[in-house]
């Protein structure tokens, strides 16, 4: 009963607090957002398309509220050792009812709260919720177009949280906002590359390439 209210409003900013439909619990169900349009090519300018593209991953660091309440498991549990140290040296303590924004910070702490309501109703006892902020493993892939003026597109997504998703096109610092995401820019980090031919296109061994689907690929050994 020492914990401080889970501050419902402030964390659903990133999504509905609900139950879990893969855990046992209440967490939050990050909210949909409708995937971009793809670019339209450029009628008027006649640009040949590309004979191959690639495929490239990279993982990057994020910070995202997982929010996790359970009921509590032993009511006589001791939470002195809960708060954090600098709360009990006497710092400000309505600083850690709220979510944060210094990335340092937040990669220090777990967060303990109690729900007592959820939409409105009472539960019958006090939820016990644990909020932490990474920061987490992200997964990115870009893909690039068979057309030279269709930009590339991108798709980023939590290794932990893959319902936590976004995409975009353009370029990795054209990133659109997610509520509560943030993505630690420095961080990005190739790790898979892949080629593949364009439609249209066959790829040749013996030349290592991608050639149009009407042209015969040469013999490996040639007579």
């Amino acid at each position: 009963m020492h914990l401080p209210e889970l501050p419902v409003e402030a964390f659903e900013v990133a999504g509905k607090l609900g139950f879990s439909e893969k855990m046992p619990g209440i967490t939050i169900k990050p909210r949909k957002f409708r995937a971009p349009k793809k670019p339209k090519r450029q009628s008027a300018t006649l640009i040949p398309n590309k004979s191959q593209y690639s495929i490239r991953k990279y993982f990057v660091w994020v910070t995202y509220p997982r929010v996790i309440c359970q009921p509590p498991f032993n009511e006589d549990v001791n939470t002195t050792s809960l708060f954090e140290e600098e709360e009990e040296e006497g710092e400000n303590k309505n600083e850690s009812q709220l979510p944060e924004s210094n990335l340092e910070s937040i990669s220090k702490k777990v967060r303990y709260y109690k729900l007592s309501k959820l939409n409105g109703r009472r539960l019958r006892d006090p939820w016990w919720c644990s909020v932490k902020y990474g920061p987490w493993a992200a997964m990115v892939t870009e893909t690039e177009s068979c057309v030279f003026n269709v930009p590339t597109s991108w798709q980023l997504f939590i290794v932990e949280m893959p319902q936590v998703f976004l995409s975009w096109y353009g370029l990795w610092n054209d990133i659109p906002p997610y509520p509560s995401l943030q993505v630690i820019m420095g961080t990005l980090s190739m790790f898979d590359q892949a080629h593949f031919c364009c439609p249209g296109y066959q790829y040749c061994p013996p030349t290592g390439s991608c050639i149009p689907l009407k042209v015969k690929c040469p013999d490996t050994f040639p007579a």
